[in-house]
């Protein structure tokens, strides 16, 4: 395998999300800018940027429909774009923003979830915050502040938009209503701090995973069950599940990780260098198919294309390097 290597940006990569027809992909970077990129040819064709705002841009998402893209950037502001790159809406959220997402209602994709920490100021003091807007007009529907233990890394929506999941650097997962933002459950899901969480396409898996070395596949329904344990030799900073895990025709039960010890703990490249590989494993059998060299530095963000046909990461190097799996992994019995 044989990736095409893109140096888009200039700070490390924070996030890259495709698009629901799988046809581009977006990636997000602390240089304050988005790119547009075609996912066959790995060709950019726009940017999602505000002139002279460098302020480093936290996470990014986009409509099913492909219609808007929003973004959430650390100077507490987050901006609405059509999927063309014209701005829409500016929201002075406040707090320094760590995560937005649309809500997952196919049609009615008209709210967000956002995240902040807090931001002490002499005029107006903001919270470490979990908050749900409405978009189009811009509304603040719901704000998690006082019940907040820490302040919350990333959260997400869970199914069917009911539920709000969020983790925290001492190792939990707090899943919270998302109507009147009660407490559901608080899942201490790592022995460190929660790096990510990635959902199956319906939203009833989750995969988390963290610093203590290991992923962890959760069912979502009331039970909130870890059914299954990964561990690795590293760091974990991204996970992710094969689209083509529940394929109706040769399934791939399959799950990519990847991490590394941080940028600044590393003293020697060489003894480190596999750290930052990214790993493929068995999602039934819990064990380590094979790794695939990937950045000269920690692994940021893993996210497999819509087709199940590769992958793209981003790296603390800001580097994004795109993957297509060759023909070993269509017919080699250890890819099944």
């Amino acid at each position: 395998m044989k990736p095409i290597v893109l140096h888009l940006h200039e700070r490390p990569i924070t996030a890259i999300k495709f698009n629901y027809d799988g046809d581009f992909f977006i990636t997000a970077a602390k240089d304050g800018e988005c790119c547009l990129i075609r996912a066959d040819t790995c060709e950019r064709v726009g940017t999602y940027a505000i002139p002279g705002d460098k302020a480093a841009v936290s996470a990014v998402d986009i409509t099913m429909d492909s219609e808007y893209v929003v973004t959430a950037k650390t100077d507490g502001k987050m901006f609405f774009y059509t999927f063309a790159g014209e701005k829409v809406e500016s929201v002075p959220h406040g707090g320094v923003m760590k995560y937005v997402e649309f809500n997952q209602m196919p049609g009615r994709q008209n709210k967000v979830v956002t995240c902040n920490d807090k931001m002490k100021s002499s005029t107006d003091p903001v919270a470490n915050r979990i908050c749900v807007w409405q978009f189009q007009p811009v509304k603040k529907l719901l704000s998690i502040d006082k019940e907040l233990p820490m302040p919350a890394s990333k959260v997400k929506w869970g199914p069917f938009d009911e539920t709000l999941v969020s983790i925290f650097e001492e190792g939990t997962i707090i899943i919270w209503n998302a109507v009147n933002g009660e407490k559901v459950a608080t899942l201490d899901a790592h022995k460190g701090p929660v790096s990510n969480i990635t959902f199956t396409e319906d939203r009833m898996l989750m995969l988390s995973c963290g610093k203590d070395r290991c992923a962890k596949l959760w069912t979502m329904d009331e039970e909130y069950e870890c059914i299954k344990t990964y561990e690795t030799d590293r760091p974990l900073n991204d996970a992710a599940i094969s689209p083509l895990y529940n394929a109706e025709k040769d399934p791939k039960y399959h799950i990519l990780m990847g991490g590394g010890q941080d940028a600044k703990d590393v003293t020697t490249t060489a003894s480190n260098s596999r750290q930052f590989d990214v790993i493929l494993y068995n999602m039934v059998h819990e064990e380590e198919i094979g790794s695939l060299k990937a950045h000269f530095g920690p692994l940021n963000v893993v996210a497999w294309r819509r087709d199940g046909k590769g992958f793209v990461t981003g790296g603390e190097d800001g580097y994004l390097r795109a993957h297509w799996w060759d023909k070993d992994y269509w017919t080699s019995k250890k890819f099944d």
